[in-house]
């Protein structure tokens, strides 16, 4: 069974409806440094901006989980778009969390988890499912026009999760899992025999995706979920879904122009532990360092990139989000269980964390992102 699409009265009142968050103190009004979603220790989810010290800037009610969120470049708008596969979309004010537009979804499509703008801030790209058609598509919306849905632009493969633009020349990166699945059967996969995950990429203004990274038909059950760029170098953060007593590397690094990827390994007792699963990737501010968010495994990872090499792991209790950070080698994490935040700082030397706790949050969901 379909869900019906949510009117606007209709998600104003689910907002209304969640009481535990009017006894959240109130917040000044600052423009936060991280944007991400959360569950809350009073209950219920929201769209949670914090400050560089970790500290809430801002928490606002979501009628529902929320995954993926995407500040607009140049501009004062955050986009946050539902767990999959959900229904709501929303652009919400970048110091308050208000909600500022709606995304009216057609039916027969329902989101992915993830969004991205183009470089210029107008055009708003989410990843959908078109799932009376087999195939994932980026749906595209005018920010000059009120978020109207003006388009779509087919991904090149089943399932794109991530879309991210790459902040040398605007182009979109697309990470499309291979993972067929439909609305009347829930988050059941239904083709993994035949699975075939792809990186994708549009241009600046284009109107179509190209194929660039397939892998090799022996590592086609790598769900390819997550990209991060730097320049001209693209991290790929995936998923297996072959035997769990198989080892494979999760984590991929290919340049802008394709080719071979390098596959990055974990130490045996790590890679054991990951249950086969990352959940989010990021570069550090100088692109020498790539790190991923293994939650199933309870740890962050991160690698050199300019010869693969280990570097280190962070303890961190169903931590998954990871954003580029401060000055070298720097990312910020968050746990998904504890509600913490942390600065890393990942080095050939070793990896450093310090956390902050944020006592709204009972438990962060799986990305964040710089707000500005």
């Amino acid at each position: 069974m379909r869900d019906a699409v949510p009117s606007r009265r209709q998600v104003l009142a689910a907002l209304a409806s969640l009481p535990a968050l009017s006894a959240l103190p109130a917040l000044a009004a600052s423009r936060p440094a991280v944007v991400t979603t959360a569950k809350l220790a009073a209950g219920g989810f929201a769209i949670v901006g914090l400050d560089a010290d970790g500290r809430a800037s801002f928490v606002e009610p979501l009628p529902d989980r929320g995954h993926g969120v995407v500040p607009r470049p140049g501009g004062d708008d955050v986009a946050v778009i539902a767990r999959r596969p959900g229904r709501f979309g929303y652009v919400v004010a970048a110091e308050t969390g208000a909600v500022r537009a709606e995304l009216d979804l057609p039916d027969t499509r329902h989101y992915y988890g993830h969004a991205a703008y183009s470089a210029d801030g107008r055009l708003l790209y989410t990843t959908e499912n078109a799932f009376d058609e087999d195939r994932g598509v980026l749906g595209v919306w005018d920010a000059t026009a009120g978020y109207a849905r003006v388009g779509e632009v087919d991904s090149a493969g089943i399932g794109p999760h991530e879309v991210r633009r790459a902040a040398d020349d605007g182009s979109l990166w697309v990470a499309n899992g291979g993972i067929l699945t439909h609305p009347d059967s829930g988050r059941i996969k239904l083709n993994l025999p035949t699975m075939e995950p792809t990186l994708a990429r549009v241009a600046p203004g284009g109107t179509e995706a190209e194929r660039v990274l397939v892998l090799p038909a022996e590592l086609h059950k790598l769900s390819m979920r997550h990209v991060a760029t730097h320049r001209e170098t693209v991290a790929v953060a995936m998923q297996y879904e072959g035997p769990e007593s198989d080892i494979v590397p999760l984590v991929a690094v290919t340049t802008t122009e394709g080719g071979v990827p390098r596959l990055l390994d974990l130490p045996d007792i790590l890679a054991m532990r990951s249950r086969q699963y990352t959940g989010d990737v990021a570069f550090d501010p100088t692109g020498a360092v790539v790190g991923a968010g293994l939650p199933r495994g309870g740890f962050f990872a991160f690698w050199s990139v300019q010869d693969g090499r280990f570097l280190g792991s962070v303890e961190a209790p169903d931590g998954c989000a990871i954003a580029t950070g401060r000055g070298a080698g720097g990312f910020v994490i968050s746990t998904g269980t504890g509600g913490r935040i942390g600065q890393v700082t990942a080095r050939p030397a070793g990896v450093d964390v310090a956390w902050t706790a944020v006592a709204q949050v009972a438990a962060f969901d799986n990305h964040l992102m710089a707000a500005s």
